[in-house]
């Protein structure tokens, strides 16, 4: 009787720590990671979606940064347990589990889509940042320092080693591989998690078997995350479902367009509505008060405080009544490499340029009566960021060599990613038929092509003769 009761009593303890998810099934959490879920400012992912507005050409991508979170941490726990055993680690495995479950801690409204805007108006005189994703990182790394509720569960130093192995300054290097690297969780979670949300199979890979092969590689002093030389075949499938996801889902003609509307409708609410707090949440200037403000927004609260009576009709409106209402813009051209003959107009179109790209906008709008600021250039390129699966070390029988070595298939994937750049426009325009519509695209594009020509010809001739005559 005794055993029994206390068999229960103990099996409900376990069952409350569970969470039940659609990706891994059921996710383990100690008493500390379940704190630490429960605060308001883990709570607040809920809110954030994991695809912005993809919703709209996949129903069904309405999962969110909290359930990824979870996800990456769950991954973590299956790969330090097995790559890094022993008691004497136990405290560095519950750290970069932490670092895993709090990695995306920092995003602000849309995640990724509205980063760059941290970027465009950061306060130069406050703090110096050289791209958008160290704004983001730098925001995460506050909120974990400066975050009273975190702090009510981890101390200083156990934040400080949350933040190290984020930046890649605490630890070996393992840690901060198996957090943010080319194998690293989160990429292991969203692969899997943003396939089945969007209703595609194009993500799914074989994650145990690629977890079976993963290996900790002594280099020197340090410990790197490494692949024996049976995982290659793993690590292919992984690279073949990143490649799908990013031209079938990530790179979707919708999924770009509302992605852009959103960036543009956010700039002309700060530069045209003059809307006083809208600038204030993205005026990055590294203050406890920023990072604050900045963590009470998120995906609705943006769009409903824009779309409020209270505020004032103006661009930020119209576009984001445009989203709401799902009026999109159209794409009205995409342009390849090869669409453009000239190997120095080639290069300054798919070189990113605001002056050009303003400008061709307002010629765009001009030509064909479209409001000019509705008119967006958009160029479409891969960013692989500073690590990719060509970094990481196989453990060959006759020695550690590099992936792109080892797998002709990466080589090839890697370069198609790289070459598969695109220019496009997007317009408020709407077609009676699909034939009108394929006849209006090829005018378009015919047209715009010209215009970008004309336009860079004469500016290369007028850079020519300046050069000359000095």
């Amino acid at each position: 009787m005794y055993f029994c009761l206390f068999f229960a009593y103990n099996s409900g303890m376990l069952q409350g720590l569970e969470l039940r998810d659609p990706i891994h099934g059921f996710i383990q959490r100690d008493s500390l990671e379940k704190q630490l879920i429960d605060t308001r400012i883990f709570q607040r992912l809920r809110r954030i979606r994991q695809l912005a507005m993809a919703s709209l050409v996949y129903p069904g991508a309405l999962h969110s940064r909290f359930d990824h979170s979870i996800g990456a941490l769950h991954i973590a726990r299956e790969l330090l347990d097995k790559l890094v055993p022993g008691r004497e680690r136990e405290k560095d495995r519950e750290i970069v589990r932490l670092a895993a479950l709090l990695h995306d801690i920092g995003h602000g409204p849309f995640s990724h889509v509205s980063e760059p805007l941290l970027q465009k108006y950061a306060r130069p005189d406050k703090v110096g940042v050289e791209s958008c994703d160290e704004i983001h990182e730098q925001i995460s790394w506050s909120v974990i320092r400066e975050n009273g509720e975190l702090a009510r569960h981890l101390s200083e130093v156990e934040r400080e080693k949350i933040v190290g192995v984020l930046s890649g300054r605490w630890g070996c290097s393992l840690y901060k591989d198996i957090v943010s690297g080319p194998l690293d969780v989160d990429k292991q979670d969203y692969l899997l998690r943003d396939s089945h949300f969007c209703g595609v199979k194009y993500g799914v890979y074989d994650r145990s078997r690629l977890a079976d092969t993963l290996r900790v590689h002594a280099d020197a002093d340090d410990e790197i995350l490494a692949l024996h030389s049976d995982g290659v075949h793993s690590l292919e499938q992984f690279v073949l479902a990143k490649y799908y996801m990013h031209t079938q889902v990530y790179r979707h003609k919708i999924r770009l367009i509302t992605d852009e509307m959103i960036y543009r409708g956010i700039v002309l609410g700060i530069e045209h509505d003059k809307i006083e707090w809208l600038k204030a949440l993205y005026s990055y200037d590294g203050t406890p008060e920023f990072i604050r403000n900045y963590t009470e927004w998120y995906d609705d609260r943006l769009v409903i405080e824009i779309l409020r009576p209270e505020t004032p009709d103006g661009k930020a409106k119209q576009v984001f009544r445009r989203l709401l209402e799902r009026k999109l813009l159209k794409r009205i051209c995409s342009l390849k490499v090869e669409d453009f003959v000239d190997a120095e107009i080639r290069r300054q179109v798919f070189t990113p340029s605001m002056e050009f790209h303003s400008a061709l906008e307002k010629r765009i709008a001009n030509v064909y009566n479209f409001d000019e600021d509705l008119v967006i250039t958009n160029l479409v390129k891969f960013k692989p960021g500073t690590r990719t699966e060509s970094d990481v070390v196989v453990l060959t029988p006759s020695g550690p060599r590099l992936f792109r070595d080892e797998s002709l298939l990466f080589r090839s994937v890697n370069q198609s990613l790289q070459e598969e750049n695109y220019f496009e426009v997007y317009a408020p325009v709407e077609y009676d038929d699909e034939h009108r519509k394929q006849r209006r695209e090829h005018e378009y594009k015919s047209d715009i092509v010209k215009m970008i020509n004309e336009a860079l010809s004469i500016a290369n001739n007028r850079t020519a003769t300046e050069g000359g005559a000095s």
